[in-house]
């Protein structure tokens, strides 16, 4: 076959020259044929069928070895070659002012390298294809620095991302946004440590605040949402749900000095229905509004007494019944705490009060029975003092 390809080869040399004949300013057909064949560097020109024009090394009829090409859009390259392509080390410089300068595998980028972007950001590390793959560091232009895995000109896998601020987030990435497991540092001095996703906090997470709170719980699209706990620098602790970065749904707040709220919250505050304990032995359970006892509940004091009805303002206030441990009760209306309006009063030999109350004193008429329903007395009681 070979043998056939150079008969064919010298015939059409012996056709355009017409002799075999050779002078010695010319040479001949065997002098081409040997040009063709050689391996020797030559400096030469050479034209790509883009119309882009090389100069420098030749081999075999093609670039082999250093030189340069001017592209037809005003990019230029100048570096090595191996048999046409660009290969081993060489600078391109792009018409719009940037360059690359590093590795190159057949025409491609692939290797180490630097590109120069117009935007002043600069690239150093592993090249794949023309693509920034492997590890590299990206020096931004405004300052902040990015160390890490690449995959297609994106941040992909471990690495660790600095503002000029001095804030840095060191963790996984994905699609150039953090993804996956990773810490990150604000320049305040707050730190979360969990799951990102898409650049926000998403999944299972720790945020300690500069103050010295903290968070250990569930976030969505940035924010605490779900089930958390959070631990108060002042030494109280709240565990339950969150919604929307507010403590709200179930939960259970435990004070420092051991007081403790089992209930509903919204919006970061005690409401809805819910139980207080308080450590001196006192309880109140029923309805709550923004942290205050308002509603229906009952209270509890430590040495037995209980009132039951209606509260505003973490005070008795409307209608009411209050029964102590040493037998008397009281029935009726409550103003901010204290006996006010129609009620009833029973001591406890059983002596019946029945007439108004003001400020926690009688003050109004009156009727007053024996246990017995007999009528002891009736009158008008001013101010806690019975009239004349």
């Amino acid at each position: 076959m070979r043998k056939k390809l150079y008969t064919t080869l010298f015939l059409i040399l012996f056709a355009q020259t017409g002799v075999v004949a050779q002078n010695k300013s010319h040479g001949g057909v065997f002098e081409k044929l040997r040009n063709i064949f050689s391996t020797e560097l030559k400096i030469g020109n050479y034209t790509f069928k883009d119309g882009s024009i090389y100069t420098g090394e030749i081999k075999g009829r093609k670039p082999n070895g250093k030189g340069k090409t001017v592209f037809k859009n005003g990019d230029m390259y100048e570096g090595e070659y191996i048999k046409g392509k660009r290969e081993g080390y060489g600078v391109y410089t792009f018409s719009d002012g940037e360059k690359y300068e590093g590795q190159w595998y057949e025409d491609q980028q692939h290797g180490k390298g630097i590109y120069y972007f117009m935007n002043n950001n600069r690239y150093e590390g592993m090249w794949y294809q023309d693509f920034q793959q492997g590890a590299g560091t990206m020096y931004y232009h405004n300052g902040d620095k990015y160390v890490g895995n690449w995959i297609k000109d994106k941040r992909e896998g471990e690495g660790t991302y600095t503002w000029v601020s001095g804030a840095n987030y060191s963790g996984r990435w994905k699609n150039d946004k953090k993804n996956g497991e990773g810490t990150m540092e604000w320049d305040d001095g707050c730190k979360y440590t969990g799951e990102w996703k898409d650049d926000v906090r998403h999944g299972k997470g720790v945020f300690e605040y500069v103050n010295g709170d903290k968070y250990e719980g569930d976030w969505a699209e940035d924010i605490q949402h779900g089930k958390g706990l959070y631990y108060f620098h002042s030494g109280d602790r709240y565990e339950g749900s969150y919604l929307l970065g507010k403590r709200t749904g179930q939960g259970t707040y435990y004070h420092m000095n051991g007081d403790k709220y089992i209930g509903e919250f919204k919006d970061g505050m005690q409401d809805g229905k819910g139980k207080f304990l308080w450590t001196n032995g006192a309880v109140y359970e029923g309805d709550w509004k923004s942290n205050k006892r308002e509603g229906k509940g009952t209270y509890t004091w430590s040495n037995g007494d209980i009132y039951e009805g209606d509260w505003k303002n973490n005070r008795p206030n409307g209608q009411g019944a209050l029964k102590t441990v040493v037998g008397m009760s009281y029935k009726g209306g409550f103003l901010d705490g204290l006996e006010d309006g129609q009620g009833v009063q029973i001591d406890k030999d059983g002596n019946r009060y029945e007439g108004f109350f003001k400020q926690g004193k009688k003050d109004g008429p009156f009727v007053e029975t024996d246990k017995d329903g007999k009528v002891i007395r009736k009158g008008r009681y001013k101010n806690g003092r019975l009239s004349q």
